[in-house]
């Protein structure tokens, strides 16, 4: 019990510092308040992953990917469809109603699949890597609305096994963002 609440209380202590460091825009930071590249890096090394752990994020993430994307093109064709029926002079509520309902089903799928795949991911990588996971997310979400995603995330300065495994995980982001 008394580890795991030192365990938590070091990542908020590591989460409090990341959060402290941005706002100041401390060393390692861009102008925007990302990350550098040699930060990125450290945390990637600081995971641990091995090649084991990413085939199976992978294997996770395709396990349900097909209707993941059936899902999500089922919720733009009926927003489409109610876009449509919004323009005409007198929309059938009815059928507008029917619309969303199904939107709203298929939406649900959605967020299952995704909450499916973040439960076996904290699984797979055990509490203390998944806050590390969440923290690079974050990261990259900013990298990318900076427009210093390629920037911040290079491989560059990594041995080719750690920048396999980089752009592995670089990949599985992507997938979770």
């Amino acid at each position: 019990m008394k580890s795991n609440r030192a365990k938590l209380l070091v990542m908020l202590f590591l989460i409090a510092a990341v959060a402290l460091v941005s706002a100041q825009g401390g060393p390692g930071m861009g102008m925007q308040g990302v990350m550098g590249p040699s930060a990125v890096r450290e945390w990637f090394k600081s995971l641990n992953l091995t090649n084991d752990d990413l085939d199976k994020l992978e294997k996770t993430l395709a396990a349900r990917e097909l209707e993941l994307v059936k899902a999500q093109n089922e919720i733009k064709i009926l927003q489409t469809k109610v876009a449509n029926m919004l323009l005409e002079p007198n929309p059938d509520m009815a059928q507008i109603e029917d619309a969303v309902a199904k939107s709203l089903e298929w939406e649900k799928t959605v967020r299952m699949i995704q909450i499916e795949r973040q439960v076996e991911i904290r699984k797979i990588l055990g509490e203390q890597r998944w806050q590390s996971v969440l923290l690079l997310v974050r990261e990259a979400r900013m990298s990318e609305k900076a427009g210093k995603f390629a920037n911040s995330f290079s491989a560059k300065g990594l041995s080719p096994d750690e920048a396999d495994r980089y752009t592995r995980l670089l990949k599985v982001l992507r997938r979770i963002m």
